[in-house]
């Protein structure tokens, strides 16, 4: 139920914010222009220290890497530490320019960046009743999913990613990932539009009926 409840939020709040805008601020914050690919390891090891002071990035040797094998980097955030841990055999394949290792880091980039630039912080309170907390930090983790194909791949190379998959080099982005990404792309200002035309005046219409039904109620009292 929490996943589902998450994946609803997501797309609600893909009405509210342009996430296209999302990954261009990205790009000016590490002064990279529209065309330039993102270099990831670069940007986590040069950029983020000048402006965070608490950021480190932190090479695991394979043999102790406590996670599941198709998990190739990670974020770790709380006050004192934000942490990007990649795993080494990632990172050496990244530093060659391995695009499925650099979509890696840029994805925990984006981890990064949404919770201290854009101060997307779901989940991060502790204070949370658990289960809300879930549904929050699945959220968290779909605007990643969506933001980070957005803000490393073009239009041209989601779609022709979508009509090739064998041939595609990134492996770590997944079938759903790659679909949204693609989906905000092509419908995001239609969706917008007719949100603001048609649902938004819906709701405000509803909002005065139940304010007038709650007048009446309290001055036939």
């Amino acid at each position: 139920m929490a996943e589902q409840i998450s994946i609803l939020c997501t797309t609600i709040l893909m009405f509210f914010i342009d996430f296209k805008k999302v990954a261009s601020e990205f790009r000016k914050v590490f002064n990279l222009d529209s065309t330039e690919e993102f270099p990831a390891v670069k940007i986590a090891e040069r950029k983020i220290p000048e402006s965070d002071s608490k950021f480190t990035v932190l090479v695991v040797a394979d043999c102790d890497w406590d996670f599941e094998n198709s998990v190739q980097a990670y974020y770790r955030h709380s006050d004192n530490v934000h942490e990007i841990g990649i795993k080494e055999s990632v990172y050496y394949r990244a530093l060659g320019g391995d695009k499925d290792a650099l979509f890696s880091v840029a994805h925990e980039i984006v981890h990064w960046g949404l919770i201290n630039h854009f101060n997307f912080r779901f989940g991060l309170n502790e204070d949370v009743p658990p289960e809300a907390r879930m549904i929050l930090c699945g959220i968290h983790e779909n605007l990643v999913d969506l933001v980070t194909p957005l803000l490393v791949l073009s239009e041209d190379e989601l779609k022709a990613a979508q009509s090739a998959k064998s041939d595609f080099d990134y492996t770590c982005l997944s079938g759903g990932q790659l679909d949204l990404a693609l989906f905000y792309f092509q419908n995001y200002d239609v969706l917008q539009k007719n949100f603001k035309r048609n649902i938004v005046p819906s709701l405000r219409k509803a909002m005065k009926k139940g304010g007038g039904s709650n007048g009446e109620k309290k001055g036939s009292a």
